[in-house]
């Protein structure tokens, strides 16, 4: 980060040094980690313009969020608090809607993927 930020200009001369050019949390991105609850369910289809999102955009994976945060310099995220107490959050068992399929694997997103050492959501919480 220091480095990024030591190293942006911005050719104009009008936008000054940042570290980070979104804020790590917003409604958008609650209801991207709550969507299999309500009302985030609801609120997540509304916004996307009254249907999910690509299914690949959808969150089905621990680890495939946990890399995207790694690996991708543009991907700042904070922790809900969810993740420590509410393992409802992590399954389907909530919501009946089709939350459509992943384009490579043609996998239906239902219950999020969880950690080889976890069975269960209420195991991962």
């Amino acid at each position: 980060i220091p480095s990024r930020y030591d190293t942006f200009e911005d050719p104009s001369g009008i936008i000054e040094k940042f570290h980070y050019g979104t804020h790590y949390s917003n409604a958008a991105r609650v209801m991207h980690y709550l969507v299999m609850v309500e009302p985030f369910t609801t609120l997540r289809i509304e916004i996307q313009s009254g249907k999910f999102d690509v299914a690949d955009r959808q969150f089905h994976s621990i680890s495939g969020s946990f890399s995207s945060l790694m690996d991708k310099s543009n991907d700042i995220q904070e922790l809900l608090p969810e993740l420590f107490y509410f393992p409802s959050f992590l399954s389907t068992s909530l919501v009946s809607f089709d939350l459509g399929r992943l384009q490579i694997t043609k996998k239906s997103v239902d219950d999020v993927k969880l950690p080889p050492w976890a069975s269960t959501p209420e195991e991962f919480i």
